[in-house]
């Protein structure tokens, strides 16, 4: 077996190991793990504007974006101390929280080249501070005719107070956000969330 290859690299106070600098992850294109480490670097302000003290799921690519995934909700064993992590869940996951600049260097390492984020913030992990209308479209369905759906329920979604904003999702849907203040939980804030779609639905 092949050993892996690595090196050290400081990030902020911390040492980060990093292996296999050179395996290519995003092959229609040639880029590389290093590629996606240092892009993560650079935009770690930007993104941790939105993140920083929300736990996280992770999609793993170990062979590049054409190859297996799989789901990481679980913080390793041998993470380094420093990352943190909460206890969540009814099946007591220990959830990633997102912190430092280092954390996505971390990640970016681990070829994470997805991250999710809860609707919660570090120390109200059981109250959310956004809500959130997913428009997921069918197979063969245009993006196109998405866009006007959205917008009207966009348009709903205001006439009971909040300040949505639209944003696009994976490859073909659009998420509604909604901010709210963290104070209830998140059976509460589903039940809300269904009381505005429903009636839109069924229009």
């Amino acid at each position: 077996m092949a050993k892996k290859k690595t090196q050290w690299a400081s990030v902020g106070k911390r040492e980060i190991e990093l292996s296999n600098l050179d395996k290519i992850l995003f092959p229609e294109d040639g880029i590389v793990k290093a590629q996606v480490i240092e892009y993560y670097l650079k935009i770690a302000p930007t993104l941790l504007n939105h993140v920083m003290g929300r736990s996280l799921t992770l999609i793993r690519y170990p062979d590049g974006i054409a190859g297996e995934s799989f789901y990481q909700k679980n913080r390793p064993d041998w993470a380094p101390d420093w990352i943190e992590f909460v206890t969540l869940g009814k099946e007591k996951k220990d959830y990633i929280i997102a912190t430092e600049p280092a954390l996505l260097v971390w990640l970016a390492n681990l070829a994470a080249l997805e991250i999710h984020q809860l609707h919660s913030r570090k120390p109200n992990f059981d109250s959310p501070d956004y809500m959130v209308f997913d428009l997921d479209p069918p197979e063969g369905y245009n993006f196109k005719e998405l866009i006007p759906i959205a917008l009207d329920l966009k348009e709903r979604i205001e006439q009971y107070g909040y300040t949505p904003f639209v944003k696009t999702t994976g490859g073909k849907g659009l998420h509604i956000c909604c901010p709210i203040e963290p104070k209830y939980d998140y059976h509460t804030v589903f039940e809300a969330a269904e009381a505005i779609a429903k009636p839109f639905v069924t229009e």
